[in-house]
Formats: structure tokens, C-alpha cells, sequence
């Protein structure tokens, strides 16, 4: 029975990894976006792999170009089940739109972090800064700080 399982790949190699395992008659999954004229991937530095662990041979997807490892718990290797996986689809284009939404905002647009020790929690965007990173204002503490980010780390409400 063929499960789905997360690939860690290189830095920013996601579509060597991908162009690659396919051409190894693999079933790859890894949805991208486009933000600011690039092409990036929702899920930056995994790729989701379909596989039969009876059936298929994993020992070359390691040694793929683009490939770093197959993540893993312990000894076991991360299944992704197919209602995620599913789901992700579904919602593809939607997160996609909240993520283009990014370029058009202005100060004092509220943003969702989506990762990192802010996960979860809104802000307020205040600027964007060079080297595709944003200044948002948060309160912590009962202050209002800045806090410097990657804009691919936020989504915009």
C-alpha cells in the first residue's frame, strides 16, 4: 500500500529534488506559489514522496540530486497521511492567494506569523525591509515591540 513520507531537501533545490525523483518514476508532491515574480515553495526545503514500502526500491532517493534525507522520527520515517495530504491540496490555492496578498500590503495590515516562536500570533505590518524580510510591531509584555522577519514566514489577513 503506497503511504506518503517528507523528504528534507537542500537549500533551495525543491525542484531538483523533484525533477529528479520523477525522472526515477517516483510520486512527488510539493506545492509552490508565486511571490513578488518568484516561484516558491509553501513548504520550503521538504518534498512529500509516494511510496510502496513492499514494493519499491527507496535506496537511490537518498543519493538523488537535491535530496538531503528522508525526515524522520527516531528510527521511523515521517508518513504524512493521505487526509493531510488531501487537504494541503484543497487548500493550495487559497493559501497561495494570502500568500501573493503579501505585496499589496501597507502599514497597519494585520499578518498572521506562521512560523517560528511567534507561530500563531498576529501582528501589525509596518514595513517592508530589504533581503525579502518585514518589520511588524507586536505586543509583548504589554509593550509594543518590533520584530524583524522572513515575508514568507507571515500571511496576510
Amino acid at each position: 500500500m503506497k503511504q506518503w513520507y517528507l523528504i528534507k531537501t537542500k537549500s533551495r533545490q525543491e525542484n531538483i529534488a523533484i525533477k529528479n525523483l520523477k525522472n526515477q518514476n517516483f510520486n512527488v508532491y510539493c506545492p509552490f506559489t508565486t511571490i513578488s515574480n518568484k516561484i516558491v515553495a509553501l513548504f520550503p526545503g521538504y518534498v512529500f514522496i509516494q511510496l510502496d514500502k513492499n514494493t519499491q526500491n527507496w535506496a537511490p532517493i537518498r543519493s538523488t540530486k537535491g535530496v538531503l534525507n528522508f525526515v524522520r522520527f527516531g528510527l521511523n520515517f515521517a508518513k504524512i497521511s493521505n487526509n493531510i495530504i488531501d487537504f494541503i491540496k484543497a487548500n493550495e490555492f487559497a493559501t497561495s492567494k494570502k500568500l501573493q496578498n503579501l505585496n499589496s500590503l501597507k502599514k497597519g495590515d494585520e499578518v498572521q506569523i506562521t512560523e517560528g516562536v511567534f507561530k500563531n500570533c498576529i501582528a501589525i505590518f509596518e514595513s517592508f525591509k530589504s533581503d525579502e524580510r518585514v518589520l511588524l510591531l507586536m505586543t509583548i509584555l504589554g509593550q509594543q515591540q518590533s520584530i524583524n522577519l522572513k515575508n514568507d514566514s507571515l500571511i496576510a489577513l
